[in-house]
């Protein structure tokens, strides 16, 4: 690439180029070597994965050449050659991502024209060539040379519509349309000059296949069967077939997967296997289980796949041994926006729903899912014993006013809240109907997790169960009572909400370039309300942050921040908000003038379906925004993750808005600066206890991938490291 507006206009066209649909396909039919490498080095990097703009991802096509001079000299050298050309045509979209890109390299804003000549500023004329195939999705498309036959450098992709292998690796954001929404021009931020590039991360998209060796007509009660499950092509024979999205590391060619299966309903053997994938979707064989019914009727079977104990999948089976019924599967995952780059974890809990109770599987602890005899009304009551002590210490004045707390109240609060905390535990681990297996897995969670700080993941669907407010003791003594023994003061805490597999989710990183676009919405009238005017203390704090910030108060403001059209990576809400104790759809959100939106309501006029493509981390730092009950876990939290977020952080119960305001300001320059996300809340739980005694940083719980950080790091606020 030549000068800088030539750089930026041949990064955008490339870009655009990039997002055709047929993908790598497509490159590989009709354009030299040099453009196909480009485009492999491209669409693994994770800021092309995150990138929500055109101006974005032709940042990452500059930044990809600049990084490997070789690759650079081969492309320049096919411009040079007149290989590469471009069709007339004019697109507004093109052409302001041209010049935010120029200006944003430190050039002209001014973009060539359609009439400039050749990529890389050469005066050459596009190969003369009756069979020039424009290419779309381009408005100004890059003109590739004639069709290559047999003889051109690097084979296209001969996968046909028909072929046998797995689904194309390609991130599944690269293959839309472009993204027509174009941000302001802005230059790398403070801090990110020099840094390192996040490691490349590749997601490739398969099939789980179980099945029935040997084909059946329909299980019998007694008669023992193999379940063999592999990864590839779907099969047209199996029991049930699952879409899976498998994350590979820079250098990695394969990934072990860890696969187990467990059942009430059948025999199965109680340890797991490892199956080998490659880049190509397929695994080397299948690994095979032995499995027989325990009774006729509805049985059912799980396969869970963790890569080195951080879940994956869950593909459960409903058999209906003795009859010749189809199977019914459903495939359980992480939401549409969490993290695919999985970092090992060694203590993992899976909860679900089951017949008067839940079911309980932690990997290495225990051989099959173990029974919980606990109602969801009972479990809520604990649950609201924990939010009541919460609300009890909250509701003191020195706690709800100051941030330093004396001795003696924070003596009294720690009483309050661990009696509650423990009763949590017992109804959970230690019930009058708790079975040897569940107290097993009790007294693991309080002695294993006793040592090392660790990251406790807990995979879920439908028990919202506080963790980081559990208090874990053998013996429950008045006298004997530590901060260190609630889970949250120990280990970093992650709930991932177990939900039925539907997109590709993004990576672990948040690209802080070319900017980092963070939406802050306010409710003004909270200052009125407090003495320390938390509002305006943020407000300060977020005008000096080094970020591209928007700033709202108003329900529309907050519309605005959930349209199709936002490019937001963060969205914070510093606001009221009230959580209905009889349906999650009139829990609402208060902003500036008493303006209230329900829930319900927030699905209407920002639906579901109106993905944000940004994928922002979403922290609401509320009064009274985290109702401990199922409502609100079956609220505003599944909402944001079902809109494309990859992650919540929210309030516990109502917060002291002095207190929020300076959580808020410590976390954000922590995770600004580069801290991984658990390990961010972790911190400041200790910090704000041993420096001012208060404990209240347990109120915050993280619904998110604890490793999310932002990459490369920003600078602290004011400019300094």
């Amino acid at each position: 690439m030549g000068t800088t507006p030539d750089r930026a206009f041949e990064a955008v066209i490339l870009a655009n180029t990039f997002l055709h649909e047929r993908g790598r396909q497509a490159i590989a039919e009709f354009f030299p070597q040099s453009v196909v490498d480009l485009y492999d080095a491209v669409v693994v990097r994770p800021d092309w994965q995150n990138a929500a703009t055109l101006t974005e991802r032709a940042l990452v096509v500059v930044a990809a050449l600049d990084a490997d001079p070789v690759l650079a000299a081969r492309y320049q050298s096919d411009v040079d050659a007149g290989l590469l050309g471009f069709g007339a045509g004019e697109d507004e979209a093109i052409d302001l991502a041209i010049s935010e890109v120029s200006e944003s390299l430190g050039g002209a804003q001014t973009a060539p024209g359609a009439d400039d000549g050749l990529l890389g500023g050469g005066a050459a004329e596009p190969p003369d060539s009756p069979d020039l195939v424009p290419l779309p999705p381009p408005a100004m498309p890059m003109t590739p040379p004639a069709h290559r036959g047999a003889d051109a450098a690097g084979p296209p992709d001969d996968r046909g519509a028909d072929a046998a292998g797995p689904p194309d690796d390609r991130v599944a954001e690269s293959a839309g349309p472009p993204d027509d929404r174009v941000a302001e021009s802005a230059g790398p931020p403070d801090g990110g000059a020099g840094a390192p590039e996040p490691a490349p991360v590749e997601t490739v998209q398969t099939w789980l296949n179980a099945e029935v060796q040997g084909g059946y007509d329909s299980l019998r009660e007694g008669v023992q069967y193999v379940l063999g499950i592999s990864f590839g092509a779907r099969s047209a024979t199996a029991a049930g077939a699952a879409q899976t999205v498998i994350p590979f590391g820079a250098t990695q060619t394969t990934v072990d997967l860890s696969v187990q299966l467990v059942s009430t309903d059948f025999e199965v053997p109680p340890l797991p296997q490892l199956i080998r994938v490659g880049r190509d979707g397929r695994s080397v064989g299948s690994v095979l289980f032995p499995c027989t019914p325990l009774h006729s009727g509805p049985s059912k079977l799980s396969v869970l796949v963790d890569v080195a104990g951080n879940f994956l999948q869950r593909l459960e089976l409903e058999f209906d041994v003795g009859s010749s019924k189809p199977v019914e599967s459903t495939n359980f995952g992480r939401p549409a926006g969490a993290a695919t780059t999985l970092e090992p974890r060694t203590a993992s809990m899976q909860f679900m729903p089951a017949t008067g109770g839940y079911e309980l599987f932690v990997k290495g602890v225990t051989d099959s899912e173990v029974f919980i005899q606990i109602t969801e009304d009972e479990l809520a009551a604990r649950i609201e014993g924990v939010r009541e002590a919460l609300l009890k210490t909250v509701k003191d004045p020195t706690f709800a006013l100051e941030l330093d707390i004396p001795p003696d109240l924070g003596a009294a609060a720690l009483k309050t809240l661990a009696f509650a905390g423990f009763r949590l535990y017992q109804a959970i681990f230690g019930g009058p109907f708790a079975s040897d297996e569940l107290k097993k897995v009790g007294r693991w969670l309080r002695e294993s997790l006793a040592d090392d700080v660790t990251t406790l993941q807990v995979v879920s669907r439908g028990f919202p169960v506080p963790w980081a407010l559990m208090y874990l003791t053998d013996r429950f003594s008045d006298d004997a009572l530590d901060w260190h023994d609630f889970i949250g003061m120990r280990h970093v805490v992650e709930q991932i909400p177990m939900r039925e597999i539907s997109a590709l989710p993004p990576v672990t990183t948040i690209p802080s370039t070319p900017d980092l676009s963070v939406r802050v919405l306010y409710n003004d009238g909270i200052d009125a309300q407090m003495p320390s005017r938390p509002v305006a203390a943020q407000r300060t704090y977020w005008g000096g942050r080094g970020v591209k910030l928007g700033e709202g108060t108003k329900v529309d403001d907050l519309k605005s921040a959930l349209a199709v059209s936002a490019a937001d990576k963060v969205l914070y809400l510093y606001c009221h908000a009230v959580a209905s104790d009889k349906d999650s759809d009139d829990s609402y959100l208060v902003m500036t003038g008493d303006q209230r939106i329900t829930l319900g309501e927030l699905a209407v006029y920002a639906p579901i379906e109106d993905q944000l493509s940004s994928h922002p981390l979403v922290i609401i730092n509320a009064c009274e925004s985290g109702d401990l009950s199922p409502n609100f876990y079956d609220g505003f939290v599944p909402y944001f993750l079902a809109k494309g977020a990859r992650g919540v952080i929210g309030t516990e119960c109502k917060t002291p808005g002095r207190f929020a305001s300076e959580w808020a300001i410590a976390f954000f320059d922590r995770f600004f600066g580069g801290e991984p996300l658990g390990e961010a809340v972790l911190s400041l739980r200790r910090d704000f206890l041993d420096k001012h005694g208060n404990p209240l940083g347990l109120l915050y719980g993280v619904h998110c991938d604890t490793d999310t950080r932002v990459d490369p790091a920003l600078a602290a606020a004011g400019g300094s490291n």
